[in-house]
């Protein structure tokens, strides 16, 4: 089945952008090899984070949706209308290097091909995971930041790996040193969540996103894996061994959730991560 795209600029949007975007989404489709794709997929670019961020308010009270922030990411998916939908902030991009562009783009196109249903942006909150999150302190607005940082990390697990497999895992490397560069942010979190058992689970969650995909790309024998988990380890070094270990260990366990659909894994890392003692985390409280 060949996927249409649409491209929804803004006015004024210079005509090579575009022509680059529609190039990388030619370069991903072409070289899949799935059983099915969508039909349809529209990429819709955006002047600058206002504009983005008016839409993502109005279509969540529009349709009931309860996510973080997309306020940190340079491009972004979702399929809360039933198909897949693709945001792209060019004021984000400015002075990005272009490997990085082209690596957002592949990424972006994985995710409307591996996650373009509803499936992978809803979550059943079973009563025995809200009431096992509860006896550890995690709230039900704990747990849903849990499960949204988790299913972040997972689904870029799966498009980066996938990604890396068919020939595009270069570009995915120079996005992941992108990512790493600037870890202010997280640094900063973990110095607040030290205080509390149920925020730390929540950032380690969070931190997922990037050392989850460079595992997998370590699993499937990429040459380039072991220097981007060196620049992880370095970046990340106000994490102590044993929590970087701890890291580790929760992606391990992650991967090796077999024979299971996207939902199932999901829950599963939920109840992995609640379930865990992570006497590593204990330590300083």
């Amino acid at each position: 089945m060949t996927t249409q795209i649409e491209i929804v600029p803004y006015d004024g949007i210079h005509a090579g952008f575009l022509a680059q975007i529609q190039t990388e989404a030619n370069e991903v489709l072409e070289r899949a090899d799935l059983k099915s794709t969508p039909p349809y997929l529209r990429i819709t670019i955006w002047k600058n984070n206002k504009d983005i961020q008016d839409f993502y308010r109005q279509e969540k009270e529009e349709l009931g949706i309860v996510t973080g922030e997309e306020s940190g990411f340079l491009a972004t998916h979702e399929a809360w209308r039933g198909y897949p939908r693709i945001h792209i902030c060019h004021e984000r991009l400015k002075g990005v290097p272009d490997p990085v562009i082209r690596g957002v783009l592949h990424h972006e196109i994985g995710h409307a091909l591996f996650h373009g249903s509803m499936e992978f942006y809803t979550f059943r909150f079973a009563n025995r995971l809200q009431e096992m999150a509860r006896f550890e302190g995690l709230e039900l607005p704990h747990l849903q930041q849990c499960v949204y940082f988790l299913s972040v990390a997972m689904k870029d697990w799966e498009v980066i790996q996938w990604l890396t497999e068919i020939g595009l895992g270069s570009d995915q490397k120079s996005l992941l040193e992108y990512m790493i560069k600037d870890t202010e942010e997280e640094r900063q979190v973990w110095a607040v969540a030290q205080h509390s058992l149920v925020t730390k689970k929540i950032a380690m969650a969070a931190f997922l996103k990037v050392i989850l995909p460079i595992e997998a790309m370590l699993s499937i024998g990429f040459e380039d894996a072991r220097s981007l988990k060196d620049q992880w380890k370095e970046a990340y070094s106000w994490l102590s061994v044993v929590e970087r270990d701890g890291l580790l260990r929760l992606s391990h366990q992650i991967m090796n959730f077999r024979g299971v659909g996207f939902q199932e894994k999901l829950e599963n890392a939920a109840y992995r991560l609640i379930e865990e003692p992570f006497e590593w985390m204990n330590a300083f409280q």
